[in-house]
Parts: C-alpha cells; structure tokens; sequence
C-alpha cells in the first residue's frame, strides 16, 4: 500500500511537471505570427543574407512576423523584356502595420551563424498593399559582402583592385608609377646641384653659403620663437594662452552643466509645457480653425462667407435689375414724367395763389362781393394770371438753359421745351393784353 501511494505521488508530481514545462514554452514562443502574406524581392547579385523559412519579420525592434518561404524566381524587365534572377521571399505580418507600395524592407543578416531577418524599417505613405502583393526590397551590405568587397579590393591579380593599383604605383622600374617620377625628380636635383657646385667660383660659392647661412640663422631664429610660444612656463607664451582660454571654456560648460543639472525639473517641466501648448495647437486650435475654414462643412464661417458673398451677389443682380427697369420706364415714359411734373408745379402754383388770396382776405370765403369788389378781384384775378404766366416763362427759360450745351441742337427734348416756351410765351402775352385792359379801363 505505501509503494503505490508513492509511485502515484511521483505520477502526479511528473504531470504537474510537464504541464508547468509546456506553460512555460507556451508563454515563451514567440509572437507575431502575422495574419497577411506579402512578397518582397531582391536581386541576386545584391542579396548576400542568408535567409530561411522561420525567420523573423521585424518593426520597431519587435517581431511582426515570421518568414514562409524563399525562392529564386526569374522576372523580365517590363522595359526591354530581359530576364533578371530575383530572390522572392515570402512573409507573413500583421495587418495591423499598414504596408505601402513604396515600404522600405531591408535583410539583416548575424554576425554569428545563418538565419538572417526581415526589418521594415518604413512602412511608406503610398497606396496600401493588398494581400499577396510582391514590392521591390531595399538590400544593404553585410558583413559578409563588406569582407568580400575588402578581399576583392586586396586582390593583386586584378588590376583594377586597390592593392594591384598601389603596386603599380610603387613600382621603380616603371617610369610613370609614382615612385618612378619621385626617382626622376630627385635625379634632377642631384643633377642639379651638380651643374652648381661645377659652375660656381669659390666666392660665388662662399656669397651662396653666407646666404644660406641667413635663411638657416632666420630659420632657427623662427624656431626659438615657436619654442618659446610652445613653453607652459612662459606667462605670455601661446600655448599657456591656449591652456587659459581651455580652462575658462572648460569653467563655462561646467557651470552649465551645473545650470542644467540643478534646473533639471524646471527644464522638464518647461519642455512638457511646451510639448501640451503644441499639442494644444495641433489638436484643438488648429483643428478648431481648419473645420472654420472648411467651405464643405455648413456651419463653419468660410461657408457663411460663401452664403453672404452668394446673396450679396443676388442683392447685386437684383439691384441691377431694378435700375434696369426703372431706366427703362424714365425713358420709356419721359414725356409722361415730365408733363406730370408740370402739372404738380401748376397745381401747387394754384394752392399758393389761393392761399395767398384766402390769407389776404378771408371774409371773401363768407361774403357775396359788390359789382365794385368783383371788378376788383377780376383786376387782382389778371394781375395773379400774368404773374403766373411769368413764372411757367421763367421756369422753361432755365429748362431751356440747363440743357443748352448739354445735348445736341436736334435732339427732341430740345425741340419740346423751345416749344413750351412758345406756347408759354403766347400766354404771356395774352395775360399782359389782358392786363392792360383792365388797367386801362381804371
């Protein structure tokens, strides 16, 4: 009894085991498996990653992704139809990232073993990828390819490598490497100097010594002064200028760092006030003033300054219209306007005439006149008919006035006031014979 109890405590303890072991695997694979398949392809001859089924797709330093297939696939060149190699790697990512057309994918290879990786370095602001779409990847250069470049360019058999140029260069026996032409020159200068000591006198000589003793006397002259510029112990010496202005700049960035290291929470706070107002601006005011200024919306006020500007122009077409009419009835029915201003000025000459006579006497509104008195106010009646007549003589002489000059010698308005003014002055002269009767009669 006792060995099967133990035994079934063992059973239960390696379960218990096991289920925690698989728990643990569980919480520790990795994630991002990807829910849309993409294509990406390389060229051969620019793709040295190695890259396999498995591997990683990688954004942002977290894995998005996992790698389902690599192949190599022959594509033509839309342009001239030629054939190219490309390496068409297959991937799945979450959809959540968004890919573009124009998304920038590089492979990353380790610097230890195989099995390189996918990084999405840009997802791009182009048209969104659907799934099962091929883009054109970005390749980079890996260690492997860098060392390969670097043995290429160390090769002496190929004479356009780094090492085969730097040879040839250095090369003695060849009159046009560099080392031939510096070989060259200094035979010059040896010639040279030869041709000298064989040309000149011993005191041609003796004044080409005593000069090249100046120069040298000048030289050592200028590098005592250098040696002395040079000397730290030396107040005034350059280089204890030099280490001065050092310590001073060297005092200032420490009193700066001090500065910044004992306003370092003002400074945060400064910087995240700053980052709220921008954020402010960005999202309420800016946002606030673009729905203003958006003409679709139909409360924001560049549409209420669209609907002003369209009835103002309605008011404006309006407006128009009306003169247009009111022109045309003024000139359609001038005639008409200008004898009903006429007979508006008669009428009101005749209101006044009666006012005037009813204010000078007003018991004739009471009163049946004499003969005598009706004589009188027959008189008064004639006076008052060539004082009126006087006036309508008056009033189309300063027509006729106003419009001379001002429109031609046959236009018809002219015609018809020269008219009037006959007709006016016939008048006139029939008040005045009429007049004169009367006053004659007295």
């Amino acid at each position: 009894m006792p060995v099967s109890r133990d035994a079934f405590k063992l059973g239960l303890t390696m379960m218990i085991f096991l289920a925690l072991l698989l728990a643990v695997l569980i919480f520790l694979a990795p994630r991002g498996a990807g829910d849309m398949v993409f294509k990406v392809r390389y060229p051969v001859s620019k793709l040295s990653t190695v890259l396999k089924p498995g591997g990683q797709v990688q954004c942002g330093g977290l894995k998005v992704g996992t790698i389902t297939k690599v192949a190599i696939d022959e594509v033509a060149d839309p342009q001239n139809g030629h054939k190219s190699l490309f390496t068409v790697i297959t991937f799945k990512v979450q959809s959540s990232l968004g890919l573009r057309d124009d998304c920038r994918i590089v492979p990353v290879g380790l610097l230890l073993g195989e099995g390189g990786s996918l990084v999405i370095q840009d997802r791009g602001v182009g048209r969104e990828l659907a799934a099962g779409s091929t883009v054109r990847g970005t390749p980079v250069a890996d260690l492997s390819s860098l060392m390969q470049t670097l043995s290429g360019q160390l090769d002496p058999k190929d004479p356009t490598s780094l090492l085969a140029m730097a040879k040839s260069q250095l090369d003695a026996s060849d009159a046009k490497s560099l080392l031939g032409k510096i070989h060259k020159s200094l035979d010059d200068i040896n010639a040279v100097t030869r041709n000298i000591s064989n040309d000149f006198d011993p005191q041609q000589k003796s004044a080409l010594l005593a000069k090249l003793h100046v120069v040298m006397d000048n030289f050592n002259q200028t590098t005592g002064s250098l040696r002395e510029q040079m000397d730290r112990s030396a107040n005034l010496s350059m280089l204890n200028k030099l280490h001065n202005t050092l310590d001073k700049l060297q005092e200032g960035i420490q009193t700066v760092a001090d500065m910044l290291r004992d306003n370092r929470e003002p400074i945060t706070q400064t910087v995240a006030n700053v980052r709220e107002t921008s954020e402010i601006v960005d999202k309420q005011i800016a946002a606030r003033i673009a729905e203003q200024l958006d003409p679709a919306t139909a409360t924001s006020l560049m549409a209420r300054v669209h609907t002003v500007v369209e009835r103002l122009e309605m008011s404006l077409k309006d407006i128009n219209s009306i003169t247009g009419t009111t022109r045309e009835i003024v000139v359609l029915n001038r005639e008409q306007i200008t004898a009903m201003i006429g007979n508006l000025k008669e009428t009101s000459d005749h209101l006044n005439a009666t006012a005037e006579e009813v204010r000078a006497s007003p018991w004739r509104l009471f009163y049946r006149p004499t003969a005598q008195e009706s004589a009188e106010a027959q008189t008064l009646d004639v006076a008052r008919t060539f004082s009126r007549a006087a006036t309508r003589l008056n009033d189309t002489a300063a027509r006729l006035q106003a419009l001379d000059g001002a429109v031609p010698a046959k236009d018809p308005r002219l015609a018809e006031i020269r008219y009037q003014l006959q007709e006016v002055f016939v008048d006139f002269q029939k008040a005045e014979q009429a007049l004169w009767e009367k006053l004659k009669v007295k």
